[in-house]
């Protein structure tokens, strides 16, 4: 994947790329509470039908499918990041079955 700073001919200053970060933080963030309201609405969907929180083939397959067209250097760390949201779910989801207001 070829990233926007790669193009330019000048490098970016720490100030403008600090900038940079600071909108990919907040894109993260949105995405994160996106996604965190659809893992509320599947634990919910789950404790009607009494489901299980942990998946392992979906967790695989998905690990397998968002990592396929990630440069090598960054590979590593993204399975990482991709585990930990898992985690995080994961632990929502066991939380919300249990009758927590997690």
């Amino acid at each position: 994947m070829k990233h926007e700073n790669e193009k330019r001919e000048t490098p970016d200053t720490l100030e403008e790329l600090r900038s940079k970060i600071d909108v990919v933080d907040t894109t993260l963030k949105e995405a994160f509470l996106a996604r965190m309201d659809l893992v509320d609405r599947i634990a919910e969907v789950k404790r009607q039908s009494r489901g299980t929180v942990y998946q392992p083939g979906r967790e695989k397959a998905m690990i397998e499918r968002l990592t396929v067209d990630v440069e090598p250097r960054y590979q590593e760390s993204y399975i990482r990041f991709l585990k930990e949201i898992l985690a995080i779910s994961k632990d929502y989801q066991g939380k919300r079955l249990s009758g927590e207001n997690a």
